[in-house]
């Protein structure tokens, strides 16, 4: 269960918050659906499990006891995050996304959750993600079933058909009423126009209208505090603008010194910073998207990533995204729907569902692995000719991760098979906590393919019941695997 099963109740088949023009796309109501199973066949992820360069990332998703909770989670605040950009979008195309955005950062105090948020984004830029080495390979990934053109295309042609439908409906209506009712429907036929002509098809001609005096100029946005992920500098002022204005492809990053303030706006520029790699230099490298636009989609995995943390920054990430919203308007769809809402951002994001997702999960759990998971490990291994009488290996750890506690397991599982006379058929590692709870259990037979054990009834099934509680107590020696 995921805790933001809430969303859910605003879920109608494709469609999100009773609105017919919202359409889900049918790739997030699988990844709300399926989970593991879904993310693990995604072609990006895939590539990920398969490629020589990303053994970081995958570490980071075998290690992951709870990546079917984090699929679901991200998919449905994906709908969230998608519906409220949209909104800022529409609210706020008109006015200073610059000072609102600053306007968000500067209310938000500075707690230990928003602390931890910092710390955790740091360190999966740093070390479990190890940004600075992945971005050195010249990883070349390339999707070609992605179409979210022909996507945005045919929610464009079925928007307009749907109109074209509501001004046809509305028109013979008008043959008969009268009075309240013909204005009533007089009104809506206007608004089904307006649509219509958003979206580039011919309405009745009006008067021109005179020109506008020119608006005096913004003035310049306050300046923030944050942490610069691309300087050795942990320190510097800069406009929120800096936070989401990065070139599309991203090289020689560097790690981010540590001691750098806290600050929420600190996490969002870390943050973006990954989704900027994983987006922009890995999952959609080889897509014409364009400059302008890709900060969206990057501050909308930081939006996912954020509201999950519980960090209240989620919402100045939306603000930003749909600033880049309205600069790149000139490269999205042009629709609305029959109210004449336009969701034109709805669409374009919604297109990128996949890949957004995909980020998303990947940078979650990476800031997850900041947790202290195990201080024990052991180590079994059965013998096929001699099954049940393991032969035993134990090794303490202290203020660890679940990636190095993956590493450790993968490395001793490896001198075990180097070291036995006879063939192997099992080998099972088990980590516990500072409090003998299970914290871990992987199948380590194939010791490069690590398979997840979950669950206190999957370990006792495999290495015995009796076994299991005197792992906890304490009590369990060499001597009982001779």
């Amino acid at each position: 269960m995921s805790q933001f099963d809430y969303l859910r109740e605003q879920i109608s088949g494709n469609i999100w918050a009773g609105k017919e023009i919202l359409k889900i796309a049918d790739t997030v109501n699988e990844g709300i659906a399926g989970g593991k199973e879904w993310y693990m066949n995604l072609p990006q992820i895939k590539f990920v499990m398969e490629s020589q360069y990303t053994t970081g990332i995958r570490d980071v998703l075998l290690a992951s006891q709870d990546l079917s909770e984090a699929v679901t989670s991200s998919s449905l605040v994906f709908l969230e995050t998608v519906h409220g950009i949209n909104r800022a979008f529409n609210t706020e195309r008109h006015k200073n996304f610059a000072v609102k955005i600053n306007d968000e950062l500067a209310k938000l105090t500075v707690n230990k959750t928003e602390k931890a948020v910092y710390e955790a984004s740091v360190m999966a830029h740093n070390e479990t993600l190890n940004l600075p080495e992945l971005s050195k390979q010249l990883i070349a990934y390339s999707d070609a079933t992605h179409s979210a053109a022909n996507e945005t295309e045919k929610w464009k042609s079925e928007a307009i058909q749907k109109a074209l439908d509501k001004k046809s409906e509305f028109e013979t209506m008008l043959e008969t009423l009268k009075g309240n009712a013909r204005r009533s429907i007089r009104s809506k036929l206007n608004m089904v126009e307006k649509a219509l002509s958003g979206m580039g098809r011919p309405s009745p001609p009006k008067p021109p209208k005179p020109p506008k005096t020119p608006k005096t100029p913004p003035k310049t946005p306050p300046k923030i505090i944050a942490s610069n992920p691309y300087t050795i500098d942990s320190i510097y002022r800069h406009s929120i603008v800096s936070i989401h204005s990065r070139p599309p492809v991203l090289n020689a990053i560097v790690p981010i010194a540590v001691g750098g303030a806290a600050t929420v706006a600190g996490a969002v520029s870390v943050i973006t910073g990954i989704a900027s790699w994983l987006l922009g230099s890995f999952f959609l490298r080889a897509l014409n998207i364009p400059a302008l636009l890709l900060p969206v989609l990057t501050n909308t995995v930081t939006a996912i990533v954020l509201k999950i943390a519980g960090s209240a920054g989620t919402l100045a990430a939306r603000y930003i995204a749909a600033q880049a919203l309205e600069q790149g308007i000139a490269y999205l769809p042009r629709i609305f729907g029959i109210t004449g809402m336009r969701v034109s951002g709805w669409a374009y994001v919604m297109s990128f569902a996949a890949p957004i997702i995909a980020a998303s999960v990947i940078i979650i759990q990476a800031m997850r692995n900041k947790t202290s998971l195990a201080e024990m490990l052991y180590i079994f291994g059965d013998l096929v000719a001699n099954p049940n009488r393991f032969n035993f290996v134990q090794a303490f750890m202290s203020d660890t991760n679940q990636v190095e506690i993956l590493e450790e397991f993968k490395n001793s599982a490896k001198e075990m098979l180097g070291r036995a006379r006879l063939p192997m058929s099992q080998i099972i590692g088990v980590g516990l906590d500072s409090k003998k709870k299970y914290a871990v259990c992987y199948n380590l037979t194939n010791p490069d393919s690590p398979i997840p054990i979950a669950g206190k009834e999957a370990i006792e099934t495999v290495l015995g019941a009796d076994k299991v509680a005197r792992i906890a107590t304490g009590r369990l020696g060499f001597m009982d695997f001779i």
